[in-house]
């Protein structure tokens, strides 16, 4: 959540930015004419050429859509009759690797703020380091879990100077396209929601601020809370830095806000489309309806108050990056019920805000560009299969006395297969004192249970009776990062792998080959005709001949992964609503593709998939544990 607050007018005097100027009523995609501008903040008003003026804007994230469709999108937002572009850019996909910095592909901060500035659109960065978004992890790279005594989100030196480094990396990448240096850059906002986990100062804040500073941003920098104590307690709050109430919609909310507001302009940075979803649930219907999201714009309107759509554009969680609500890992789809639905196409939720819009602000916003392709498929019949076990490498990526993390594996995501030898059999209660997240385990290549918290909180024990000789494996998935990170609770929880150990009879076993198995992509699949008796590889060719996004038919299907041309498309899981996986037009070529599919479950009803031209959604199966909470 997200909103911004009013500019002390002494405060922000000295702050008047010099910006690239943007009609607010401007008909044209070209862009941002030469001519400089003056903007500012204050007198609870943000003022363009000492015009006031109503930021109107809708956020869109890194990672969760094609870079090759930002301009489309940003065109979309633009013909909805907003002014700006609001971006979450995610710490953990820009520094997958701890002192690697990646600005390129889906992390291309630079070309997305031209791609604002070439479409005559402002827009507002919110790079954390702390972003929450239902991302893994909030954002903040799982690396920083190898080190177990760094206290993430406080004034702990070693995070600092990671934030710091961090953020001097983004500056680079932006600094010269701020409003202050003739860019589209409003604002940037520092952390997020921290109000949450406050306790009895500003202090980290305050180091944060100070930083954003250090590196070089000079626009107005702000941050965000629900209803938290910030909003009663000055001496929680920075000196200057713009506070804004996230889902802010009635006077009463104004009122309990308007201290921390102070002079600032009123800005909600969340104004909510809809909600997450998790995995045992519904696709959501929160805050949905036309009339409900209507009706909160046009009281905001109303009021003159600024404010961003989260989200106009959802998108999707690819390949391993959802987050975690507490225990509940979200789903893959990131639709959010957004103006702008998963596959790229206007809604009538768009088109009615269009109209709002357009006849509130008094503008004509350009046409609506048309809408991109989404295709069928015609049914792909896998023909191909292979046990996961037969494509591990020869040898172990450790061994060890006991189980160790995924992070000190110097893994980020995906599996982690731990391995034992039992000669003479193996027979007792094998016990998984935290097995972090889903554990499929095999006797000699079987699987003979499954363990997950959601499952019930005694699916860690296991009787086994089996004769030897005896191969235990234990397959650890990772579901996904807390992304609500509230405590050092919240970062312990965040470790993956086997934690605790393995336990037969209430003795710990010892002596284990560990596999570390990221699956970023499959590419040493080999046919093979073993029966599928536990986790198994499918794969299969599928010609195309029209180039659309399409949506994959994963009903016949249990849980597990899918990979298109390498490309890892996220999690599917019959505990649903979520059936379908996205697959984007960039990932698919003209002629010959390839499809493989892990199917950590039984083998499926029948071994094909097909393509849709929509979401698919079936009544959820629940989890026997309510997992949105963080005491089980």
């Amino acid at each position: 959540m997200k909103f911004i607050p009013r500019l002390r007018a002494s405060a922000w005097a000295l702050a008047s930015l010099i910006v690239v100027a943007l009609a607010l009523s401007s008909c044209t995609t070209t862009t941002l004419p030469a001519k400089m501008h003056t903007f500012e903040a204050r007198n609870h008003q943000f003022l363009i050429d000492g015009q006031p003026t109503v930021i109107a804007s809708g956020e869109m994230h890194f990672g969760r859509v094609q870079p090759e469709d930002w301009d489309l999108r940003i065109k979309q937002a633009k013909a909805m009759g907003l002014n700006t572009v609001c971006f979450y850019l995610f710490w953990n996909q820009v520094e997958t690797q701890e002192g690697k910095f990646t600005f390129e592909g889906m992390t291309d901060v630079r070309r997305v703020l031209k791609l604002c500035q070439d479409n005559g659109m402002w827009a507002i960065l919110r790079p954390g380091p702390y972003c929450c978004a239902e991302i893994e992890y909030g954002g903040i790279p799982s690396w920083t879990l190898k080190y177990p005594n760094v206290k993430i989100r406080t004034n702990d030196p070693q995070y600092v100077e990671w934030s710091r480094k961090y953020l001097e990396q983004v500056y680079r990448q932006v600094g010269d396209l701020q409003v202050t240096k003739g860019g589209p850059l409003l604002m940037v906002q520092v952390e997020n929601e921290y109000g949450i986990i406050i306790k009895d100062n500003a202090d980290h804040m305050k180091t944060l601020t100070q930083i954003f500073k250090d590196v070089g941003f000079n626009v107005p920098l702000f941050t965000c809370d629900p209803t938290t104590a910030v909003w009663r307690d000055a001496s929680l709050r920075v000196p200057g830095l713009m506070y804004g109430r996230n889902g802010l919609k009635t006077d009463q909310a104004f009122q309990q806000s308007a201290d921390g507001i102070g002079d600032f302009p009123v800005f909600v940075p969340e104004v909510y489309t809809a909600w997450f979803s998790g995995w045992g649930e519904p696709i959501a219907t929160r805050n949905s309806t036309i009339p409900q999201i209507t009706t909160w714009a046009t009281y905001l309107l109303d009021h003159n108050y600024s404010f961003n759509l989260y989200v106009f554009f959802g998108g999707t969680n690819y390949g391993f990056s959802n987050g975690c609500n507490e225990y509940l890992p979200v789903q893959t789809s990131y639709d959010y019920s957004a103006p702008i639905d998963e596959a790229g196409r206007t809604t009538e939720k768009y088109r009615a805000l269009r109209d709002l819009l357009s006849a509130r602000l008094k503008i004509t916003p350009p046409a609506i560009p048309p809408e991109p392709a989404v295709v069928e498929l015609p049914t792909i019949k896998f023909t191909q299969k292979e046990p996961l076990l037969a494509t591990l490498p020869s040898r172990p990526t450790l061994v060890s006395a006991k189980p160790v993390s995924m992070e000190n594996l110097d893994q980020d995501y995906g599996f982690v297969l731990y391995r034992k030898k039992f000669p003479s059999g193996l027979k007792g209660t094998l016990e998984l004192r935290k097995a972090m997240d889903y554990t499929v385990v095999m006797v000699n290549g079987r699987t003979v249970g499954n363990s997950f918290v959601g499952l019930g909180l005694d699916s860690n024990k296991l009787k086994l009776d089996e004769t030897g000789p005896v191969t235990l494996d234990l397959l650890v998935y990772n579901l996904g990062r807390i992304s609500v990170v509230v405590s050092e609770h919240s970062q312990d929880r965040a470790r993956k792998g086997l934690i605790d150990g393995a336990y037969l009879d209430g003795s710990e076993l010892s002596g284990w080959e560990i596999f570390s198995l990221p699956m970023a992509k499959v590419s040493n699949f080999k046919a093979s005709a073993a029966p599928h008796t536990g986790p198994t590889l499918y794969r299969a060719n599928f010609n195309v001949t029209k180039l659309g996004g399409t949506f994959l038919d994963l009903r016949n299907w249990t849980m597990g992964v899918v990979w298109v041309n390498g490309h890892n498309l996220g999690r599917f899981w019959d505990h649903g609503g979520l059936r379908s996986l996205f697959l984007p037009a960039q990932w698919l070529k003209q002629g010959q593709n390839e499809i493989i599919i892990l199917e950590l479950g039984d083998a499926p009803k029948t071994a094909e998939v097909a393509g849709g031209t929509k979401i698919i959604e079936e009544k959820p199966v629940p989890f026997a544990v309510k997992l949105d909470r963080s005491t089980l």
